[in-house]
This record gives structure tokens, C-alpha cells and sequence, in this order.
């Protein structure tokens, strides 16, 4: 695999245009994240959006770095994303998104208020909270044990990383009860995690509750597609300005369709104002900025083998294995 590597190795994450600090950074805004993140991809995707000037700095879920003690020490809930402005910590994406309209410099885009219509303005609250609502890790895990409800699944989860995901979300509840004797500070909120994980569990395994998620997913969907139809082609989902409807609403699509679920939801013309918007805003600067390409999808793969992938069955290294060499046969042919 060094021939992997070693164009893995050339991979550059992008510059950011802003000039250096006496911290030694190049802004006094930093974003605790992970690109695979549903709740982070919200929060990145408004940052570049408003053209904020922002230092991302990537927490390894795929090792637990969201329970490293440090990490605790900013967030007790184990959770990210997390945005420090200056001495300020603000955790939970939507409190972010709420955040980086109402505090940061109100010459940034905005994705709130960007229209007088009162009607308008009902319209974005009213979709952001349904899109908020959805329990995305729910539907993402859910998906992995009940693969024949959706079509093909694309990168990052593929049937590999599939496997170790639904592994690591069977023993999360154990190591959230370890971790929690380990952290006296943050045991509470690790023992609470530990029982909602629990209640999740009991979702995951049983289709008929699985089901149900799903189909209030169809429902906020309907919603959308009949509100798309309302709008000009050249408009989004409440008005001519993209907003922060907009934000929830291209992730959640993003993630659907990573997970094979656009052919249950809306391909091949069940649901054209949605297949059509889809295509539209991955067009975006800031989506293509937020969401992984294929050469990070690889590297992710690659660099997160220990300990992750080491825990798993010998099949899925194999699967592995045979899995990164197609990938790198797409991008060199």
C-alpha cells in the first residue's frame, strides 16, 4: 500500500486567505470539527457561506478524540462541533448557527434574516426546525442494519467502513460507562449519553422503529418538494436568497444520498424539485468546500485503520484492502 501513501502524502488541505495573529494562527475563530460530522458539515458549510475567515481544527471520532480528556475539558458532552471565538465556547451546531449570525460581523452574508416578507422569514424557520428535527445519526447508523431499505450506499460508507461504523455503535454505550468512571468531571453527561444510546440501540435492531424514522423523513421531504414547487427555477427553498434552510437542507440531502436513500426519496423523477435542487447546490462554493472528495475519502480510510479497523472481523480488512485499491485505480485512471 506505499504507493497509496505516497500520493496520499501530496495531498494539501486548502489555504485560507487571512492574515497571521500574535497566537501564532491566522484567526481568532476555531472550529472543533470532523468533515464526516453531519452536525459539523452544517456549521462549516455556513462558515464558508459567510465567508468567514476560520480555523478548522479536525477531531478523529474514528479514535474518540471527542473523549480525550482535553476535549472533555471543552466540552463536557463529548460532542462537536465546538467553535471557540476568542475565550468564548460555543458547542451544539445549531447554537453555532445562530452564533455566527447574531454575533460575528453582521457585513458577512447573512442566512437568517435575508428577507422582509414576513412569510418568507416564517417559511425559513419553519424548515430549518423540521430538517433539525431528524435525528441524522439515527437514519445514518439505522441504514447500516436494515441495508435493504435503502439503494446503494456511496463514499465514506461503504460496506467496510459500514461494518466497523455499526461494530463501533454496538460497544459505544460500554465505552461511554468506562469513560464516564474514567472522567468523575464530565460522568454524569457520559452516563446519560450512555442511556440515550442505549434508547438508540433498541431503534437501530428493530425495523418497525427504523421504519418509522423513515417515513417521517418522506414526510418532511413531501413538505419540501411541494415548497420547491412554489419557487422560480433559479430560486432555493424559501426565497431567491440561500439561507439557512438552505444549510440543513443540503446536508441532510448530502447524507441521504451517501447513504443510498435517494432512491427511496426522490431519483429517477419521484421527486424532480428536489433532484433538481440537489443538483443545483452541490454546485456551491461552500458545499464543495464542506463536503469530502474522493482523495480525503481515501486517506480518511487509510489513516484511520488503527485502532478502528484492527478491532474489526478479518473480513472487512480484506474488504479493505481490496476496497482502497479499486479506489486508487479510480483516481489515477
Amino acid at each position: 500500500m506505499h504507493y497509496v501513501q505516497k500520493y496520499l502524502d501530496k495531498l494539501q488541505a486548502p489555504k485560507l486567505n487571512n492574515t497571521s495573529l500574535s497566537n501564532g494562527y491566522k484567526t481568532n475563530i476555531f472550529l472543533y470539527c470532523n468533515y464526516y460530522s453531519f452536525y459539523s458539515q452544517k456549521v462549516l458549510m455556513a462558515l464558508y457561506e459567510k465567508n468567514i475567515d476560520f480555523e478548522p481544527i479536525v477531531i478523529d471520532i474514528t479514535k474518540g478524540e471527542q473523549y480525550s480528556q482535553w476535549f472533555l475539558e471543552l466540552n463536557p458532552r463529548g460532542e462537536i462541533p465546538v467553535l471557540k471565538v476568542n475565550k468564548s465556547i460555543i458547542p451544539d451546531s445549531t447554537r453555532i448557527l445562530d452564533y455566527l449570525e447574531m454575533y460575528l460581523d453582521q457585513e458577512n452574508p447573512p442566512l437568517l434574516e435575508v428577507s422582509q416578507d414576513p412569510k418568507v422569514m416564517m417559511n425559513i424557520v419553519k424548515f430549518r426546525e423540521l430538517i433539525e428535527a431528524l435525528p441524522a445519526g439515527v437514519i445514518t447508523v439505522g441504514s447500516f442494519f436494515h441495508p435493504h431499505l435503502s439503494g446503494r450506499p456511496k463514499l465514506p460508507f461503504i460496506l467496510p467502513v459500514r461494518e466497523v461504523l455499526k461494530s463501533g455503535d454496538l460497544s459505544n454505550s460500554k465505552n461511554l460507562r468506562r469513560l464516564a468512571e474514567e472522567n468523575p468531571k464530565a460522568k454524569s453527561v457520559l452516563l446519560y449519553k450512555a442511556e440515550i444510546q442505549d434508547r438508540k440501540q433498541e431503534i437501530l435492531t428493530n425495523e418497525e422503529e427504523y421504519l418509522k424514522i423513515i417515513n417521517i423523513v418522506d414526510d418532511v421531504l413531501s413538505q419540501v418538494e411541494e415548497q420547491l414547487k412554489k419557487q422560480n427555477d433559479d430560486s432555493w427553498l424559501c426565497c431567491d436568497k440561500f439561507s439557512i434552510a438552505d444549510i440543513n437542507l443540503a446536508v441532510l440531502l448530502q447524507r441521504l444520498w451517501e447513504l443510498g436513500l435517494d432512491e427511496r426519496f426522490w431519483a429517477f423523477g419521484k421527486r424532480p424539485y428536489i433532484e433538481n435542487y440537489f443538483v443545483r447546490v452541490k454546485q456551491r462554493d461552500s458545499f464543495q468546500k464542506t463536503i469530502p472528495g474522493l482523495p480525503v475519502h481515501v486517506k480518511m480510510i487509510l489513516t484511520s485503520q488503527p485502532p478502528i479497523y484492527v478491532a474489526s472481523a478479518g473480513i472487512v480488512s480484506i474488504s479493505l484492502v481490496i476496497t482502497l485499491a479499486y479506489l486508487f485505480k479510480k483516481l489515477i485512471w
